[in-house]
């Protein structure tokens, strides 16, 4: 299973839209073959989810769970998201 710090989660959590879009968060999705990304779209239900503050912040397709069985996503030192 995905590990996601508070830290990463509280970022992500203070750069979502108004409660309006609850539904929309922050989900991981591949840039290219070899790269991952985020980008701000609805969760689906075989996703899975990280919550914060009672709002779904973060998701991550069930394709990817595997690939991201044993990594951790963290805040840097330079305060950018880092999958490791």
């Amino acid at each position: 299973m995905l590990s996601v710090s508070t830290t990463a989660l509280e970022q992500l959590h203070s750069s979502l839209l108004p409660s309006k879009e609850a539904s929309k968060c922050f989900r991981i999705v591949p840039r290219d073959a070899a790269t991952l990304t985020l980008k701000y779209m609805e969760f689906k239900p075989s996703d899975e989810t990280f919550e914060l503050n009672g709002r779904t912040v973060l998701a991550l397709p069930d394709s990817l769970v595997p690939y991201c069985e044993d990594k951790n996503l963290d805040v840097g030192d330079d305060g950018r998201l880092r999958l490791a």
